[in-house]
């Protein structure tokens, strides 16, 4: 095995030395290598797609945000999240007016008033005027907004669907009446948010505040091409309304429509003598695509005492499509659901918790709260589902999408689940940027790490209406306000250019929190330095030999620092700093197919690891237990590279090895003292750089790669689970460098730009 590294003996140093070349020593001022969210990114339905999910996974990672416009005074209340499409945010009005505003200014484009709101006459209701309340769409293929508004015309008041031309300053080119017997717009309301799907608007209608009348939820299907309205899905009970912010849900692969229902009253809460429901209420029920007939439901087996008898409704909150055999449901009786969308099972028909035939026993998601917990609609970012608890902040539910679990929110509410907020009451979140964004009424939008929760952002105090979400699109978040849009600027990590010439990725290796040095190949095949002090760069300087491929680094505080390199003859070579100077360049042998990586075990003295691609494609690790004077021979540890390694320890006792596999996944493999070595696991991805690593606590991990769009990308383990890939941003012509600074939870990011000069930012670790 460790003839296909071929080790040789003691080469001759020579073979590594070569002239000294200037590489600029000046700073670079070009930005080419910044990273700029694109303006022409779309939020074009509720909660970005079909499934509501709430995440956009396209923007790079923000570290907070800054204010942006505000726009002009509108002629009435918003409630309906805003929509982005062609670098316009539109916004709707309780006084039936949609306006178009310039993204990056707010200016008005244009609006149109689609006709006179109904501002009395209802039997109850708490919104002063009812004109567009449900969030509405926009058909991009058609270039057309859809939007539900209540007016009336000559005396009569009735609910209409108006599709708008964009391209055309609004004009209205649909115009559909939805109603249908027994239909009472005194008693219904148009909340929910509109979908669209297989050329049909699908249209969900609840119930007023105040429950007032025999009313029933609706979901009317209208045809886009002809404007014709078909037979509405109607529940069969007393109220049962569809009244929720997130309003209906679609399987993009299929077409189905899902709802949630609740406010059962009178013969709505009813139950035949075993028990069982007379009608399907506090329910979640899937609908044909186009026609809207009725397929499958789920209802708890607790439905009728605690959920339908005192108006604890499932349907409180839309559900969210985790997956297409995977959803997500709760409601305000606080007790949530995974389902199988397609098999939702009836009563008691739930994968989890306790699937049949276990006792029912139910699985918190606010803290344990069973009294209005949670309303509007969620959002999901693998592997958290967001929800929003009254009065009890935000809380992460950990989903486990293999066992089909997620672990509980109770009266502890503790790891892996997170939660933030205190008592704040929040609008529906969703995701951008990896942050969590939500607004309060008076306190403003809130930005909190999606991974961890802790707090990125508060913008000064300001007012919303009720179950109001933001919107986000290029790197910017949209808030309704009232009678206006406020929006914000992401804002992402600052890369500053630290100059020079590479032909190399770059390596770090930070000695203290306030000692780190960077080195790279120049354009003279030698190894080049820079060096931090705590306060600034001191410029590049040369330490001469003949580099053919990416270095490595590892210090061990500020008096110990270790470069590793291959050289012409494609051995390893070392070189070694001692607090006051530079060592001559030694052999250790080998023949690699890859630059080195190096990593530091903690200890008195310290043990340096080294791992190399050997000229068989497999892993081979070398190691000093002396703190790098005396070394081990190459260890072959398998698995078929293509890239170098990459690998860091958290501990004496862990080392964590990363590559790039033959599929262009990455790979990971472990060591610690009590079991060896681990297997190799696949961690995804596409990789267009080798993988580096970077821990500033005990059982954490950061990895960052450069992906097939040349950004940079990161994923993490936080203990239990790791994380999805996130975008950093950047276009990038190297593998990334990762070092903690000691003593810190800081991570220093170096890459090579455009221009070829490093580039370095920091992040704050996992």
């Amino acid at each position: 095995m460790k003839g296909a590294l071929r080790l040789a003996a003691a080469a001759s140093a020579g073979a590594l030395l070569a002239s000294i070349a200037v590489l600029p020593a000046t700073p670079s001022q070009t930005i080419a290598a910044r990273p700029v969210a694109a303006v022409s990114s779309s939020w074009t339905t509720y909660h970005h797609d079909n499934a509501r999910s709430g995440y956009d996974p396209n923007q790079p990672v923000a570290g907070g945000a800054t204010t942006g416009w505000v726009s002009p005074t509108l002629d009435g209340q918003v409630y309906a999240e805003p929509l982005i499409y062609n670098s316009v945010v539109y916004a709707a009005t309780l006084n039936d007016t949609v306006y178009a505003l310039n993204q990056s200014t707010g200016a008005v484009i244009w609006s149109k008033h689609v006709g006179t709101p109904q501002t009395t006459g209802w039997q109850c209701g708490n919104v002063g005027a009812a004109g567009i309340l449900g969030t509405p769409v926009i058909d991009t293929g058609a270039n057309r907004l859809y939007a539900v508004a209540e007016v009336v015309i000559n005396t009569v008041t009735s609910y209409h669907l108006f599709g708008l031309d964009l391209a055309n300053s609004g004009n209205i080119v649909l115009n559909s009446t939805l109603t249908t017997t027994g239909f009472d717009w005194t008693i219904e309301q148009e909340r929910g948010a509109l979908g669209l799907s297989s050329g049909y608007v699908y249209v969900p209608f609840g119930g007023r505040y105040g429950d007032c009348g025999n009313y029933h939820g609706y979901v009317f299907p209208v045809s886009t091409s002809s404007g014709s309205v078909g037979a509405p899905y109607t529940t069969p009970g007393q109220g049962m309304g569809i009244w929720s912010a997130g309003g209906v849900v679609i399987d993009d692969s299929t077409g189905d429509v899902f709802v949630s229902t609740g406010n059962g009253t009178g013969s709505g809460c009813d139950a035949n003598a075993d028990g069982s429901p007379v009608y399907e209420n506090d329910a979640v029920a899937r609908l044909a695509s186009a026609t809207v007939t009725h397929q499958d439901f789920f209802m708890p087996q607790d439905w009728k005492p605690d959920w339908c008898d005192n108006d604890q409704d499932l349907g409180s909150a839309a559900p969210i499509l985790l997956s297409s055999g995977l959803l997500f449901a709760a409601g305000k009786w606080g007790g949530g659901f995974l389902l199988n969308p397609y098999g939702l099972g009836g009563v008691d028909g739930q994968l989890f918790p306790t699937p049949k035939p276990q006792a029912y026993a139910q699985a918190d998601v606010c803290f344990g709260n069973h009294s209005d917990a949670t309303f509007g609609s969620f959002a999901y970012a693998a592997p958290f589902v967001y929800v929003e608890c009254e009065g009890q902040g935000l809380v992460a539910l950990d989903v486990n999408t293999t066992s089909k679990t997620f672990s509980r929110c109770d009266s502890n509410c503790g790891a892996p689940d997170w939660s933030t907020g205190g008592s704040t009451t929040f609008g529906p979140p969703i995701i951008a940027g990896g942050v969590v964004w939500a607004a309060s009424d008076g306190g403003g939008l809130f930005g909190f790490d999606a991974t961890s929760g802790a707090p990125i952002y508060q913008s000064a105090s300001f007012g919303i209406n009720r179950f109001v979400t933001p919107a986000e699109a290029g790197g910017q978040i949209f808030v309704p306000s009232h009678t206006v849009i406020r929006s914000f600027n992401m804002t992402f990590l600052a890369w500053t250019s630290l100059g020079g010439t590479l032909t190399s990725s770059p390596e770090g290796a930070a000695g203290s929190g306030t000692s780190e040095d960077v080195f790279g190949r120049g354009t003279d095949n030698a190894l080049w330095q820079n060096h931090w002090d705590g306060t600034s760069w001191g410029g590049w300087s040369s330490l001469g030999g003949g580099v053919t491929a990416d270095p490595g680094a590892a210090a061990q505080g500020t008096s110990r620092l270790d470069v590793f390199v291959r050289g012409t003859d494609y051995q390893l070579y070392q070189k070694t700093w001692n607090g006051s100077s530079w060592g001559g360049w030694a052999p250790l042998g080998g023949k690699l197919s890859s630059g080195a990586d190096a990593s530091i075990r903690a200890g008195t003295p310290s043990t340096v690891d080294v791992w190399v691609e050997g000229t068989d494609g497999q892993l081979y690790h070398k190691w000093s237990t002396d703190g790098g004077n005396t070394w081990y021979a190459f260890e072959p540890l398998g698995g078929k590279l293509t890239s170098m390694p990459g690998a860091v320890s958290w501990s004496s006792a862990r080392v964590d090895v990363f590559v790039r596999g033959t599929d262009l996944q990455m790979y990971h493999r472990w060591w610690n003292l009590s079991t060896g070595w681990s297997s190799w696991e696949g961690l995804g991805g596409t990789l267009s750089s080798a993988p580096d690593a970077a821990s500033c606590a005990v059982n954490r991990l950061d990895v960052f790669a450069r992906g097939t769009d040349n950004a940079l990308w990161h994923k993490s383990w936080n203990g239990s689970a790791w994380s999805a890939w996130q975008s950093l941003g950047g276009d990038w012509t190297s593998a990334p460098s990762a070092e903690c600074r000691p003593g810190t939870q800081t991570i220093d990011l170096f890459e090579r730009g455009t221009d070829y000069a490093v580039w370095t930012a920091n992040v704050t670790a996992t």
